[in-house]
């Protein structure tokens, strides 16, 4: 007799489809819905049927009878027979690697480090790239001055970063199992990754920020929920504790350095994209406010020099937006600059001595920014870049001559690490209005 099936007519049918073989696309188009819609559909059925794989789901559909697929029909296993522990020679030689293999698999699961995952749900678009469809990556063109190095260990966008004293850290983010908690720190002396306590939330688009010894990660997402929380990694001691919470709730806040204190500004509260800047005293542990933005912003991408924090493009909660501001924390206020030759969010953003880097950037399949501001003539211009298409949501850093990209979004949630040669920069003119190559 079958189990009673939670799921809905819409579910119980892209189910048996599943069942036979037929993948997202062509679900989609034997029932005229959207690839988008379908993956919504697929991720209920998974947390409903509480499966991981889409073999695993068909498997227990047919078994509780919810589907049937012509051909295939699983029996209940009999209950044993035999005694525990069986007989001498009751099983042979092979069953007992199989065994000795599951029981090392099982202690490697025990003691793998933990993560946490959270799907995203209901969040908008501008906040997560979960209802992006998988497009490929674009293949890589070899292109002067750009090399790769060492992946990042964990596939993901929407991280937050920060450049400490024992190497860069990359905290949270997301893919395609939800919201994380990873927390991974590249060496670059060495060219390798490692592993590091992750954070006590899974979150994406949280903001972190490097001091004294410190790593600061202010809000972030989880699922369709902003948090207030600032988790504080302890480098010393290899450890995280929580400081005094944002004044309220953010995600995909911009976050900087600047005099040995902390700057925040913009994010989504749940609702809307916010302009309010805060500064945040860690010797005494409290938040102050700060001169409120121009305009309301988040995703924006942020540099910070000897005399200013600069904030650049973003998103208004509507639209994306080229605009890039100056904020002169000595003065509190804010000056505007020449506007980025196209608008886009979810920047990779990095300073050194005279310019500003902008690379990766946009929504969706857009082709990214890659351009480069001169402090001195704050002018714009256009980089040569190793890939086309869509490359948003990374996380950047200049480590001595050499510009550092690694992750984000680009078809599918990205690994890669690509670096830039700064130094003897050849420039492109840059094209007002389009940065597509």
């Amino acid at each position: 007799m079958s189990q009673e099936s939670p799921l809905t007519r819409r579910e119980t049918e892209i189910l048996g489809l599943i069942a036979q073989g037929l993948s997202n696309d062509e679900i989609a188009q034997e029932l005229t819905i959207s690839p988008n819609t379908v993956k919504v559909h697929v991720r209920n059925i998974f947390d409903k049927m509480g499966v991981q794989s889409r073999t695993e789901a068909s498997m227990e559909a047919v078994k509780r009878g919810w589907v049937v697929v012509p051909g295939l029909s699983i029996e209940k296993a009999e209950p044993p027979t035999s005694p525990w522990p069986p007989l001498e020679g009751a099983i042979s030689p092979w069953r007992w690697l199989v065994f000795l293999i599951l029981l090392i698999l099982a202690g490697m699961f025990i003691l793998w480090p933990p993560q946490q995952f959270y799907t995203t749900t209901n969040a908008p678009d501008f906040t997560t790239d979960a209802s992006l469809p998988v497009a490929g990556v674009s293949p890589r063109i070899d292109t002067p001055r750009w090399f790769l190095l060492s992946p990042m260990p964990t596939a993901r966008s929407r991280m937050a970063a920060a450049l400490a004293s024992d190497g860069w850290h990359l905290i949270g983010g997301e893919n395609a199992q939800g919201d994380l908690n990873v927390h991974e720190i590249y060496t670059p002396a060495w060219d390798q990754w490692r592993t590091a306590p992750p954070r006590p939330v899974a979150a994406r688009a949280a903001a972190a920020a490097s001091l004294a010894e410190k790593i600061y990660v202010a809000g972030g997402c989880r699922e369709a929920t902003p948090l207030d929380r600032l988790d504080v990694f302890n480098l010393k001691t290899n450890t995280w504790q929580m400081a005094a919470p944002l004044p309220k709730p953010l995600c995909g806040a911009m976050f900087a350095v600047w005099d040995d204190a902390l700057y925040l500004f913009g994010g989504w509260d749940g609702n809307d994209v916010q302009g309010q800047g805060y500064r945040f005293d860690p010797q005494t542990g409290s938040w102050a406010p700060a001169t409120t933005m121009p305009e309301p912003r988040a995703f924006a991408g942020v540099a910070v020099t000897q005399d200013a924090i600069y904030l650049l493009g973003g998103h208004d909660g509507h639209a994306q937006r080229a605009e890039v501001w100056r904020y002169l924390p000595q003065e509190d206020r804010w000056e505007s600059l020449p506007p980025m030759p196209v608008a886009a969010s979810g920047l990779a953003v990095a300073a050194d001595v005279g310019s500003i880097y902008v690379i990766t950037g946009g929504e969706g399949q857009e082709a990214y920014p890659r351009e480069r501001f001169d402090l001195t003539t704050q002018s714009w211009s256009t980089l040569e870049a190793p890939r086309r298409g869509p490359w948003h949501h990374a996380a950047a850093v200049v480590l001595g001559p050499n510009l550092h990209i690694v992750g984000g979004w680009g078809g599918d949630y990205l690994t890669i690490h690509e670096v830039y040669q700064t130094s003897h920069l050849i420039f492109l003119p840059a094209q007002q209005g389009s940065a597509h190559p």
